[in-house]
């Protein structure tokens, strides 16, 4: 588990932190006094929890929860404060969490008792590419590091076609869908054709070699070669259903409509 820690207050910010250790002693826990060291922080996406003063400076706790979110939507948010006014602000952030200082060890342990995310398990596919489809399309390639694309459109084919649940498609096809053309003529072709060319690329580069399979003019994903949180879901795999929240590929349109979505909802689960 990971968990972010931020409080402007030495002494507030070491006993924060010397209180999750107690609490959750195999967790990695990133610590800032000051907002910004946070901004220039890369690796932001993989947060389980971040526990934030709300009054650090110029930059508030809330809105450091709200730049935390775009890179880690799972990540369960709990304020700590010894400023109560703040309370209805911070609640419109739907945090998992609100405690008052002073607080003590047993709070933080409710806290993580009552998580509104269930942390994600360890990865037992280390060697496989890693995807992420419940809330933002995540790509994550060895030691969990985010993915590279040289296009934005690559990826969006990538998502795309792991909607297809290794479904073959044709190059119209993902022309409609994705780049919403319906005029599939000869230079079409070409764009689709190099997209998909430097997705391969930009996975083989990363190590991850016949993820993306062409045949017969026709493409699709080896289900075999990713760890994939949509493949678990419909596997029926606990751990899946339990890190689904009600949204699903939410960067992409077509995704709200695709069979998959509509599949998910057949489950039960609701957008």
């Amino acid at each position: 588990m990971k968990i972010l820690a931020i409080d402007d207050e030495r002494f507030a910010l070491q006993l924060l932190v010397d209180t999750l250790h107690k609490v959750c002693p195999e967790a990695e826990i990133v610590s800032f006094r000051r907002p910004s060291q946070f901004m220039e922080y890369e690796d932001k996406e993989p947060f389980d929890a971040a526990f934030l003063d709300i009054r650090i400076g110029q930059m508030s706790g809330i809105q450091v929860a709200i730049e935390l979110k775009k890179h880690s939507p799972m990540c369960n948010i709990v304020f700590v404060t010894s400023y109560s006014e703040y309370a209805f602000a911070a609640i419109q952030m739907r945090p998992s969490g609100y405690i008052m200082k002073p607080y003590t060890e047993e709070d933080i342990r409710n806290e993580f008792n009552n998580f509104r995310y269930s942390p994600q398990p360890e990865d037992k596919n280390s060697d496989k590419l890693k995807i992420r489809t419940f809330g933002n399309f995540r790509v994550f390639g060895k030691d969990d590091v985010p993915l590279k694309f040289s296009r934005t459109i690559s990826k969006e084919i990538f998502a795309y076609l792991i909607d297809q649940c290794g479904y073959p498609v044709t190059s119209k096809e993902i022309a409609a869908d994705v780049l919403e053309v319906e005029d599939f003529d000869r230079p079409t072709s070409k764009k689709v054709s190099q997209y998909v060319s430097d997705l391969i690329k930009d996975i083989e580069n990363a190590g991850f070699h016949n993820v993306i399979i062409k045949q017969n003019r026709q493409i699709l994903v080896n289900k075999e070669a990713v760890d994939c949180d949509l493949y678990d879901l419909f596997a029926g795999d606990t751990a899946a259903f339990s890190t689904y929240h009600g949204e699903y590929m939410i960067d992409y349109s077509w995704a709200e409509i695709s069979d998959s979505a509509e599949r998910i909802k057949s489950l039960g689960y609701k957008f």
